[in-house]
């Protein structure tokens, strides 16, 4: 019993063991990985740079076309995306009712007519009586009004003969008002519809003047507004032709804003050309408002200039982004003076502080005026000219004179962005240069001053092997 005891301990003894001796190998595997890099070139290219909206389609110039006047259609003769000529009969009214109505107004003006013209030959008489003094000037007079009374109901039958005429002869024709195509036709025969004078008229038509020009209404995010201007340059797709890109220009921006969930936006109206038919209204399109466009420049891919090497601590990095500022032009012997210089400086403000890299880099923001990278530099220990190196002529090259000095050497403030792209030396350690940073399309970034990279093999990202 105490031998199988014994047995067991053992066993289990050697299972941690095996267990632990597994662990370091596999502990020694993975330390033995080493870190590598993803490498990438600068080329020449082109870039867009874009603000991107959506919106929706829309005709130019529409017209909806009212009934004149109430009742019952009779004939349709058009239909959806049927083209219209100005004056064309697209629909009648029925005008039974109208007819024997017209027929009542024509007895009417008859009626009145005939009581005016006997009127009248009353007053000719009556005159003739009262120039000879036989009739008194109040019989006169009063034969005189009462013509004019007849006068102006025959003329108020007349008119009510004409409403009736016109609402026949013209009215009840439906016409199309311009040269266009129908939109929408909202009737069929047999519909009732109500007359333009009813506060519920009846659109009978849509009618577009034409769609060989389309009309998007963007909404556009009151951050991008600024971008855009009258007369800039759109291109769109819509969901129907995914892989064909329209083209645009803005026609206007509208200054109402809109706002939705506390975003604030504007419309901006983009006049598009279709003579191709393809573009429909109503349809979504994917705009894209082109702020810049650029062709034949160096660029590079964006993550390249996001890429900053883990493998370094903080006093590293920047210890080789302060070397990447210096000036182009200085020789060799003045770069190692102001990088000993600048490890002086670190040194005389590390006890200030704690010691530790994170502290350390202070004394970086300090020599550098608040942290910024100087110049535009290039890699430490030569490379062609960078440009724009310094902040102006006759700026001091001797270092470790005084503060005034290194203001110099560092410069002054520069209007342009630059980044450093990160790359391996001739010794194959780590190296960095700072360019100078133009438009963007997210996935490449203009270049300059970075002619002496051309052929450089930058970092674009960490792998491990």
């Amino acid at each position: 019993m105490v031998k199988k005891r014994i047995l067991a301990v053992l066993t289990v003894v050697c299972l941690f063991a095996g267990n632990f001796v597994l662990t370091s190998c596999s502990g020694r595997k993975t330390a033995a990985k080493k870190q590598t890099y993803e490498f990438t070139t600068l080329s020449k290219g082109s870039i867009v740079s874009t603000v991107t909206s959506t919106g929706t389609l829309a005709v130019v110039s529409s017209v909806d076309v009212l009934a004149e006047m109430s009742g019952r259609i009779e004939k349709v003769f058009v239909d959806y995306n049927d083209h219209v000529k100005k004056g064309q009969i697209i629909a009648t009214i029925n005008t039974d009712l109208l007819k024997v109505q017209e027929k009542s107004a024509k007895a009417t003006v008859d009626k009145a007519q005939a009581t005016y013209d006997l009127q009248l030959l009353t007053v000719q008489n009556d005159k003739t009586l009262f120039d000879k003094g036989f009739l008194s000037e109040f019989d006169y007079k009063s034969a005189l009004a009462t013509l004019r009374i007849d006068k102006a109901e025959l003329d108020s039958a007349k008119a009510s003969l004409e409403e009736i005429t016109t609402e026949i002869n013209q009215y009840a024709y439906i016409t199309s008002p311009i040269d266009g195509i129908i939109l929408s036709r909202e009737i069929d025969a047999g519909s009732s519809v109500s007359g333009s004078s009813s506060s519920s008229a009846t659109t009978l038509f849509t009618i577009a003047k034409n769609l060989e020009q389309m009309e998007i209404e963007a909404e556009v995010d009151e951050l991008d507004i600024s971008s855009i201007k009258a007369g800039q340059k759109a291109t769109f797709t819509v969901e129907a032709d995914p892989g064909v890109q329209f083209t645009g220009n803005v026609k206007e921006v509208r200054l109402v804003p809109e706002s939705d969930d506390n975003l604030v936006y504007y419309y901006v109206i983009i006049l598009a050309d279709n003579k191709s038919g393809k573009l429909l209204p109503g349809m979504t399109a994917s705009i894209n408002f082109v702020k810049e466009e650029k062709d034949d420049i160096l660029t590079v891919p964006s993550a390249a200039l996001r890429f900053s090497p883990s493998s370094l601590s903080d006093a590293e990095k920047n210890r080789i982004l302060f070397a990447a500022g210096l000036p182009p032009d200085m020789s060799q012997e003045e770069k190692n003076a102001a990088l000993q210089q600048y490890d002086e400086q670190l040194k005389s403000k590390a006890p200030e502080k704690s010691g530790s890299e994170e502290k350390g880099s202070s004394g970086l923001s300090s020599l550098m005026g608040g942290g910024r990278i100087p110049g535009a530099g290039g890699p430490p220990g030569g490379g062609g000219p960078m440009g724009g190196g310094r902040s102006g002529s006759g700026q001091s090259r001797k270092v470790g004179q005084n503060n005034q000095d290194q203001e110099s050497l560092t410069g002054a403030a520069e209007s342009v962005t630059r980044k450093p792209l990160w790359y391996l030396d001739e010794n194959g350690k780590l190296a960095a240069a700072m360019v100078q940073i133009g438009i963007s399309d997210s996935l490449k970034t203009e270049v300059s001053d970075a002619d002496f990279l051309t052929g450089k093999k930058i970092i674009l990202k960490v792998k491990v092997e």
